[in-house]
């Protein structure tokens, strides 16, 4: 199994309560749902990370930087290939660009990254 995932950083001017409401919302559902369809994607989820103090008692005993404040995970069965191709598509492309406005209304795009991992 091969996954993406894109994990994601709120604005610092944006706070918890309105990172939940962006992150909850229908538009986001949709698009992430649209996105899942459209690179063939066989199981999507989206999670936001729990405000709890042992994310911040981990977070000093690591010496680490905060958490992502919210995960979306695309899995596919197999290899992904052709996703050049996928996002050649002008559906795809404006589909892109659509979930990129709206995650750059609540999340800091240039403290976010994507991946893929393997498993």
């Amino acid at each position: 199994m091969i996954r993406f995932i894109s994990c994601l950083r709120r604005k610092t001017e944006i706070s918890q309560a309105e990172f939940q409401r962006f992150w909850e919302s229908d538009e986001l559902d949709s698009l992430v749902m649209r996105m899942a369809e459209a690179i063939g994607a066989d199981h999507y989820t989206k999670k936001r990370t729990l405000v709890v103090d042992a994310n911040a008692q981990i977070q000093r005993i690591r010496g680490g930087a905060d958490p992502f404040d919210g995960i979306i995970e695309y899995w596919f069965s197999g290899p992904v290939a052709g996703l050049e191709e996928i996002f050649a598509i002008d559906a795809n492309r404006e589909l892109m660009e659509q979930m990129n406005a709206c995650q750059s209304r609540f999340a800091d795009l240039s403290r976010s990254c994507g991946f893929f991992t393997e498993g």
